[in-house]
């Protein structure tokens, strides 16, 4: 694949510097503006001069003076984001946001802190720790990544299957909009849920100054569990069978053939190099929940498995995990040329997507050495690493070819471009694949409103308009008065007269038809032996539609949580429209489905739901 850069523009002109060099610490060094200005991959630019505040009013200054002039600002966190995601450039500033770095106030009581967005991961969580607590996200670059980049990436980690991704876990925050004003947007406000429009949109839509999030208690014990297995399908039909116990492990995660094979000449991974797949299991908790846990999952996996190992000491489970973990190291040290992909489907399509990327390795192998699939199974989030040699003419072509069918196939599965990396630069090409006209255009009236005159990261997630968007000005509207707190006028809530009911177990989500009755779905729910946090017990003859476009309060909160995607209008011509999927994961382009929870119809009315379930025990 081809390496993105920004593209030159002019400089700044001396008196717009003097007034950026009046505001905040200014680094114009060139090998320190080069260094910053590229992410883990190396891609990005050098930006004209590097601003580096130390306090929310030094931003919200910085912002104003870019807006009065339409100069260009690029957030930079800790840079350790894989897709692209900041691309500066002369007459661009880079607005470093690491001197933003204190931890303002742990409340063990109450399980939440406030920090500024500079705070790295890995840093919070030793200084919750004797708290004995944690804050959930665990992506592998915890120990570069910053709390207010897990938060525009929407971060996600190999925990999240249990405890969720960086979304849930954040309570509130406050954010410096492109003409300088500051809002604070919560979880629980009603209206729209613009907080869930700024998880996740990789700093294009406004300036996280602090984050408000949820902490929880590190679990008293946790075991590990490894199964190796013959075929793709046990691996993932097993997956399914333990879940469907009604245990929820902490992390599941997957290894491929060729990835234990190939990972396995850079370094000894431990792991049995004659199985299909294998699959680590985590479980965690209480003593007492770990021993009921464990031996239902350790009593599945030996139904089913060729080899099963358990690691109960600190010792056996780093050896356990060791091959897993130490895969992107042993990747930047291998000396091959190697890019690390993210796709996303459906839990139960997992053997579907790695048969179609090991059919790609083979349909490429001229210009490329192998492709290792691993990822997060319990969310159907893959990670095919592709390995080349650097020498081979045919490697940058195949790469690209490879690239673009295993998202391809990614699609067809009902699955999305990324589940956790982001769209950045690298995958624009994609979102018009990922999304349709009505769907990149109510998008795009997302990044207007906010950033009408495009100031804020340029070039990143939407691709150029195409001639077949249609015009969105009533959503663009909607959007206006959600920020501004106006309450949107009387509209319908539902359309369509969808009350059909659907379970895919395998997935864990139920697909439910907008004016299903809450009594017809508890029904269901019971009869099915399965759970849903976002459907109160109460509530009778109201429609699961006017809950979430009504959503205040605990229901509110569980909506949020539980909330995968939905079939929706889009008001301007009541267009049809999906945002959101039957996946775990997904952070491809804004999380637009978010605005229709509390949205009172004001975006359009709903058509169907998806949410996540659980098994009752």
């Amino acid at each position: 694949m081809s390496t993105p850069t920004a593209a030159p523009m002019t400089g700044l002109d001396a008196p717009v510097i003097e007034k950026f060099t009046a505001a905040a610490e200014v680094v114009t060094d060139t090998a320190a503006l080069t260094d910053a200005g590229h992410d883990f991959w190396g891609v990005g630019g050098v930006a004209e001069l590097m601003l580096r505040p130390h306090s929310r009013d030094e931003v919200a200054t910085i912002m104003r003076i870019a807006s009065e002039h339409g100069v260009p600002i690029v957030p930079r966190g800790g840079a350790s984001n894989c897709s692209g995601g900041m691309m500066p450039a002369g007459g661009r500033v880079l607005l470093d946001l690491s001197g933003l770095d204190q931890i303002l106030e742990v409340d063990p009581q109450a399980r939440r802190a406030r920090v500024e967005p500079g705070v790295v991961n890995s840093d919070l969580q030793d200084r919750l720790a004797p708290h004995g607590l944690c804050f959930s996200p665990d992506p592998v670059s915890s120990h570069l990544a910053t709390v207010g980049g897990n938060l525009i990436e929407n971060a996600g980690g190999p925990h999240a299957l249990k405890y969720g991704v960086t979304y849930n876990h954040i309570l509130a925050a406050e954010v410096v909009l492109p003409d300088g004003s500051t809002v604070t947007l919560r979880a629980d406000d009603d209206g729209p849920d613009l907080l869930g429009i700024i998880i996740g949109s990789e700093g294009t839509l406004g300036v996280v100054t602090e984050v408000t999030v949820a902490l929880r208690p590190i679990a008293e014990v946790t075991h590990s569990l490894l199964g190796a297995f013959a075929t793709a399908r046990e691996a993932a039909d097993t997956i399914a069978a333990v879940i469907a116990t009604g245990v929820v492990p902490a992390a599941v995660e997957w290894l491929d053939r060729d990835g234990i094979n190939g990972l396995q000449q850079f370094y000894d991974t431990g792991y049995p190099l004659d199985a299909d797949s294998i699959v680590l299991i985590d479980v965690d908790g209480t003593a007492a929940e770990v021993a009921r846990d464990q031996a239902i999952v350790e009593r599945v996996l030996r139904e089913r498995a060729t080899e099963v190992r358990v690691a109960e000491t600190e010792k056996d489970r780093a050896a356990l995990w060791y091959g897993r973990l130490n895969a992107p190291n042993s990747v930047m040290q291998s000396g091959k040329g190697f890019f690390i992909g993210d796709v996303t489907v459906p839990r139960d399509r997992i053997p579907e997507m790695q048969e179609a990327i090991q059919a790609t390795a083979h349909r490429h192998s001229d210009g490329l050495l192998f492709i290792a699939v691993c990822g997060h199974a319990g969310d159907g989030d893959l990670h095919p690493t592709t390995f080349y040699d650097k020498d081979n003419p045919k490697a940058a072509e195949a790469l690209a070819a490879a690239n673009n069918e295993i998202i391809e196939a990614a699609l067809a599965l009902g699955g999305t471009i990324t589940g956790e990396h982001g769209v950045g630069t690298e995958k624009i090409q994609f979102m018009t694949k990922r999304f349709t006209p009505v769907e990149i255009a109510a998008q795009r009236a997302i990044k207007r409103t906010f950033d009408p005159a495009g100031l804020l990261n340029p070039g990143v997630m939407l691709p150029e308009e195409l001639s077949d968007e249609p015009d969105v000005g009533e959503f663009a509207a909607a959007v206006r008065n959600g920020i501004a707190g106006t309450p949107a006028s009387a509209a319908p809530l539902t359309v369509g007269g969808d009350t059909t009911i659907s379970v895919n177990l395998g997935n864990l989500d139920m697909v439910v038809g907008a004016e299903a009755t809450l009594d017809d779905i508890n029904r269901y729910l019971d009869d099915n032996g399965i759970t849903c946090v976002a459907i109160p017990r109460s509530g009778g003859q109201r429609t699961i539609g006017e809950l979430v476009a009504t959503a205040t309060g605990e229901e509110r909160i569980e909506v949020r949580h539980a909330l995968l995607g939905a079939d929706v209008t889009v008001v301007d011509g009541q267009a049809p429209a999906r945002f959101g999927a039957e996946t775990m994961k997904d952070v491809a382009g804004y999380d637009t489905k978010r605005l229709y929870i509390g949205g009172n119809g004001a975006f359009g009315a709903l058509r169907s739901l998806i949410f996540k379930i659980g098994v009752r025990t």
